[in-house]
């Protein structure tokens, strides 16, 4: 999720190619959380209260977001004043009036704890060289193993970031998107064989899912992403697209939470005002309402991020910086 910067000439602004590579991820990523709540049926036909998805498909979502952090890191999106930007005011609205809508800060949780290591990260891949992925999948399997589903979760995170880490200092160019791929399909082959494990033991499918399915699943997003990596840099070095991508990347934490407050006021207005009674099948008439469901959710979440981007946290004009971090009644910043 990387930060635009201005051409020589001052014309369009465009990205590095690591960077754009990290914005496509990003958006896949946001693409994902939001096909989960404008598609399933997650609206209560009586009263239009949304609820959040399960927390197994929110964290299954997660890993092409941390792969692109750790690309590009936070400084892609703004830094951490656009992640509050977004945040703050999303969990003054979204957690009292959605159900489960806490699932979606924690991954911009996890990406701000990730960014403040950073350094720390990026000095053991320079000592161990790509050797610490190993590290995190033996983490997330021993953590499976003695019951901690929040450890496996945090390892697997872990590990898709770092995989960022290894893709920005360039210790990935040379993998093939052969190669690629292949991680990608035995990746999805034990994703899908910790289900079935799951499915057979009679466990919750909603919980947070095992090590293996984690593991499997997260293998398989990053994969296919390395293997497409030729092909997404080859379209976004068109110039447009450059400037398209630079101008959503600081966006990107902002859509990724409000698009779950913007359905929930759709369906609120839709069926408490007037009297709309979604489906909840994917049944026929669920087919025929999904173009305006879209379209309407879309148009909500475009003025919330255009309304929450427009809420800044710099300091007013009149401050003066002095070189300090305490902030003073008549404006200035004071050692």
């Amino acid at each position: 999720m990387p930060a635009a910067v201005a051409d020589q000439a001052g014309r369009v602004p465009s990205t590095a190619a690591p960077a754009r590579f990290a914005t496509v991820l990003g958006l896949a990523a946001v693409a994902l959380v939001v096909a989960l709540h404008w598609m399933l049926p997650v609206t209560d036909p009586q009263t239009g209260r949304v609820t959040t998805a399960a927390a197994a498909a929110v964290v299954l979502a997660a890993p092409l977001g941390l792969l692109a952090a750790g690309i590009a890191g936070l400084t892609g999106t703004g830094g951490l004043p656009a992640v509050a930007r977004a945040a703050l005011p999303f969990a003054v609205v979204a957690l009292p009036l959605t159900d489960g809508a806490d699932r979606l800060l924690w991954l911009p949780a996890a990406l701000v704890a990730l960014t403040a290591g950073r350094p720390t990260l990026v000095r053991l891949h320079a000592r161990w060289r790509g050797a610490e992925l190993a590290a995190t999948v033996a983490a997330a399997v021993a953590a499976d193993l003695a019951g901690s589903p929040v450890a496996t979760v945090a390892a697997v995170w872990l590990g898709a970031y770092q995989t960022g880490v290894l893709v920005r200092a360039g210790t990935l160019d040379r993998l093939r998107p052969g190669h690629a791929l292949t991680a990608a399909l035995a990746g999805t082959a034990v994703g899908a064989s910790g289900l079935v494990l799951s499915a057979l033991s009679g466990e919750d499918g909603a919980a947070l899912p095992s090590a293996a399915v984690l593991l499997g699943f997260t293998a398989a997003q990053l994969g296919l992403a390395l293997a497409a990596r030729p092909l997404i840099d080859r379209w976004t070095d068109v110039r447009p697209v450059a400037g398209g991508l630079a101008w959503l990347a600081p966006r990107l934490v902002t859509a990724y939470l409000w698009q779950l407050p913007a359905v929930a006021l759709v369906a609120a207005v839709t069926v408490r005002v007037a009297g709309y009674v979604p489906p909840t099948t994917f049944d026929q008439r669920w087919r025929s309402d999904l173009p305006w469901w879209l379209l309407w959710s879309a148009i909500t979440l475009v003025l919330a991020v255009h309304l929450i981007g427009r809420v800044g946290t710099a300091l007013p004009r009149t401050h003066r910086v002095s070189g300090s971090s305490t902030l003073q009644p008549q404006g200035r910043l004071e050692a």
